[in-house]
């Protein structure tokens, strides 16, 4: 942490270390092309910020969740790829008309909607999204007949992809592989039925690859973020911090209790540090009593236990401990380089970037080649458990 004074809670992106991840991924790729999703504002992080950082490492392709996304995106960046996952409406045509975006087309509504309305002389092509397991998005088997050459030819179809359920998941699970091989053997089937088109997967479905399938393009999300659930494979490098400001310190008797519902006692004479963050910063309110805060002189680190009940824009830690040095900086990190969004999503026993995607109203600084780059409010205000990176 530096020395500077916060008045309320801020996040900070390290560029290079977004940087840094972007080009381990590539090196990890086998000659795959890597392509950024930048959904729900890059998962919290901002997202023209990192498609400004990944377009200085020569990225020219990235994924966003919807219309209205890529159109904010495009008004940046003119030249570079957008493709939009949730494909496109009769609503939302005028958007990717006029922001040109790539729509991935899920269900044969969609084929027929973009056909229909896609501008006649645009050179803007398609991607096609395939069922092969997971029961969410993209087109079912049944449907692949609507696929002719034609079609795919007239509507410059440049990829076809999936996604698939369970990459990410305990692959010594007997259920868990026999999902990924039963996906795996339709996605090669896939490439089959439309041979010459590359197929894309995402990140996970590339570390458990052991099918023999083709994966010419790989997406990635919370890996570029830092989330590293391969960290045996991946030498990823932690690209967020999140501050609080303490707004008081004081003093508690034995037996003394703290916080909503009295769910902490002292078992004797305690300093506790009030610090200006929350539930509803996205801080879990399943860290209650079980989470823990660092203070930092400069030199050190040093660990504080949260203490009480966290309540919507407050949190209590016991600074019994933690030197008077390291108090008057006044402030404390929730996620620093050593406790990452990793370790805190295990304490809180919940998932990486669902947690990220709910860190909301705070000031964002990105900082790269070691030195502040910018500050600015963002407000994020994403909604929670709607950025899932696989």
């Amino acid at each position: 942490m530096d020395n500077e004074e916060i008045s309320q809670p801020r996040m900070s992106v390290d560029l290079n270390a977004v940087k840094h991840n972007y080009e381990e991924l590539r090196k990890k790729a086998n000659g795959a092309e890597v392509c950024p999703v930048v959904k729900s504002n890059a998962y919290g992080l901002g997202a023209l910020e990192m498609v400004k950082a990944l377009r200085e490492c020569g990225c020219k392709n990235f994924y966003v969740s919807t219309a209205k996304e890529g159109a904010d995106v495009r008004k940046k960046f003119p030249d570079i790829q957008i493709n939009v996952l949730n494909g496109p409406s009769e609503q939302t045509m005028p958007l990717f008309r006029a922001a040109r975006l790539t729509p991935v087309l899920n269900n044969p509504e969609q084929l027929e909607i973009w056909e229909k309305e896609k501008s006649k002389n645009s050179d803007t092509g398609c991607i096609i999204n395939i069922e092969t397991g997971f029961n969410r998005l993209g087109f079912k088997e049944q449907d692949w007949d609507l696929l002719t050459p034609e079609r795919l030819r007239e509507n410059k179809v440049s990829l076809v992809m999936s996604h698939l359920s369970c990459a990410g998941d305990d692959q010594s699970d007997p259920s868990v592989q026999k999902q990924n091989k039963h996906q795996f053997d339709v996605y090669k089937k896939m490439l089959k039925r439309f041979e010459g088109i590359p197929g894309s997967l995402a990140l996970d479905a590339m570390m458990v690859n052991n099918s023999g399938a083709k994966i010419s393009q790989i997406r990635s999300g919370a890996a570029l973020c830092g989330i590293n659930v391969w960290p045996g494979k991946l030498n990823l490098e932690p690209v967020m911090t999140i501050e609080a400001p303490v707004l008081q310190t004081e003093q508690i008797k034995k037996g003394d209790t703290v916080g909503y519902g009295a769910t902490f006692t002292a078992e004797k004479d305690t300093k506790i540090a009030v610090l200006g963050i929350g539930y509803s910063n996205g801080i879990p309110r399943s860290l209650s009593n079980k989470g823990k805060v660092f203070f930092s002189d400069g030199d050190n680190m040093y660990e504080a236990p949260i203490v009480g009940r966290i309540s919507m824009g407050l949190l209590n830690c016991d600074v019994t401990n933690v030197p008077e040095k390291a108090l008057q900086t006044k402030k404390a990190s929730i996620i620093n380089k050593k406790y990452t969004i990793n370790d805190l999503c295990v304490d809180a026993d919940r998932l990486d970037s669902e947690i990220m995607c709910s860190f909301s109203a705070m000031d964002i600084k990105y900082v790269s080649n070691a030195r502040e780059e910018k500050q600015k409010t963002s407000q994020i205000g994403l909604l929670r458990k709607n950025c899932l990176g696989r």
